[in-house]
C-alpha cells in the first residue's frame, strides 16, 4: 500500500513539472487578457489561469489576495499521510471494578447487668421427733418422801416413808394422780407418830414435748394418824387416833428416760385440820402459854420413778 502511493505521487509530481513551461507560456502569450479581465482562454490553451482573486485555496487554507500558486512539493521528501478518515474516537469498556465488599456496621449488644435474684429466705426444718409420751397413757408411780413439820417440843420431829400412786393422762399436757402414803416417825410433840394418806392431786405439764417436763399439782386429801408416846423421852402414857383432812399443791420435774420409764422429784406443801371426834375436848398441840389448835401443816418432799402403759 506505502509503494503504490509513492509512484502515484512520483508521477503526479513528474507531470507537474513537465506542465509547468507551457503554462508559463500561455500566460505570457500574447492577446492574453488583462488581470481584471473576464478570464476567458484562448481556443486550444491547455490551461487558463484564473485571475489572481479565484485561484483555489488549498484544502483548510484561505487563499490571501495576490497569492500566487503553492509550490509543488519535492519528489525527494515522503509523502505526507493521507488524511485520516473521521471516525468515532474508539472507546475501550474496561470492567467496572468490583465494589467493595458490603461491610454492615452493627452496634454492640448492650451490656445487661444480670443480677441474681435474691433466694428466698432458706428455712432449716427442723427434724421432726417423735414426742416422748404418749398421747393417752397411764402410770404407775413408786416414791419416797420426808417430811418438815418443824423441830418440835424435843426438837426431834421428823418422819419419813414411801407410797404408791396410780397416774393417768387423757393427753400430754393434764394428768390425774391418786396416792397412797405411809410415813412414820416422831411428831411435833415427841410423840411415835405413824400416818396413812390418801390424796387426789391434778397434774399440768408444761412441755410435755420435752424429756425433761415441769409439771405443777393440786389435790385434796385425808389422812390417819396412830400417836403414842416414846418411853425413852416421857413416862407419861398414852395412844390417841387422829383424822385429817386438807390440801396441798406443789411444783415437780419428770424425766422421761423412755416411753416407758420416767424419774420425777416434787416439792409439796400442805395445810390440814383434825375431823375426829375429839377435836374439839382434846386440841392436838398446845403451847406454853395455854393456846391449843388442831390445825397443823408442813412441807413433802417426793421423788421415784412412774412406768407408763
Amino acid at each position: 500500500m506505502h509503494v503504490g502511493t509513492k509512484f502515484v505521487a512520483s508521477s503526479s509530481a513528474l507531470a507537474l513539472v513537465l506542465a509547468i513551461p507551457a503554462v508559463a507560456s500561455a500566460q505570457s502569450a500574447p492577446g492574453a487578457p488583462a488581470q481584471g479581465g473576464s478570464g476567458s482562454c484562448p481556443p486550444g490553451s491547455w490551461f487558463c489561469a484564473p485571475p489572481p482573486q479565484e485561484q483555489a485555496a488549498p484544502a483548510g487554507k484561505p487563499v490571501e489576495s495576490g497569492q500566487g500558486l503553492q509550490p509543488l512539493p519535492d519528489p525527494s521528501e515522503p509523502a505526507p499521510p493521507p488524511p485520516a478518515a473521521h471516525r468515532a474516537p474508539s472507546v475501550t469498556y474496561e470492567p467496572a471494578p468490583a465494589p467493595p465488599p458490603v461491610v454492615v456496621y452493627q452496634p454492640p449488644p448492650p451490656v445487661m447487668v444480670v443480677r441474681p435474684e435474691t433466694p428466698p429466705p432458706y428455712e432449716y426444718e427442723r427434724p421432726t421427733r417423735e414426742p416422748v409420751s404418749r398421747a393417752k397413757e397411764w402410770g404407775l408411780n413408786l416414791h419416797l418422801e420426808g417430811a418438815s413439820i418443824g423441830s418440835g417440843y424435843q426438837h426431834d420431829a421428823s418422819m419419813g416413808g414411801l407410797g404408791a400412786g396410780l397416774r393417768f393422762k387423757p393427753s400430754r399436757y393434764f394428768g390425774i394422780e391418786s396416792d397412797l402414803d405411809f410415813v412414820g416417825g416422831h411428831g411435833y410433840i415427841g410423840d411415835l407418830r405413824n400416818e396413812t394418806a390418801l390424796s387426789f392431786n391434778a397434774l399440768v405439764f408444761v412441755n410435755p414435748k420435752s424429756r425433761a417436763q415441769f409439771y405443777f399439782l393440786g389435790g385434796l386429801g385425808w389422812s390417819w394418824a396412830h400417836s403414842r408416846n416414846d418411853p425413852s423421852s416421857s413416862d407419861m402414857m398414852f395412844d390417841n387416833h387422829y383424822s385429817y383432812f386438807g390440801g396441798q399443791a406443789g411444783i415437780g420435774l419428770e424425766l422421761r428416760v423412755t416411753r416407758v420409764l420416767a424419774f420425777n422429784i416434787d416439792l409439796r406443801g400442805f395445810i390440814r385440820g383434825r375431823t375426829d371426834q375429839l377435836a374439839q375436848s382434846q386440841p392436838e398441840f398446845t403451847d406454853s402459854m395455854g393456846r391449843s389448835t388442831n390445825t397443823s401443816g408442813g412441807g413433802l418432799l417426793t421423788g421415784g420413778m412412774t412406768l407408763y402403759f
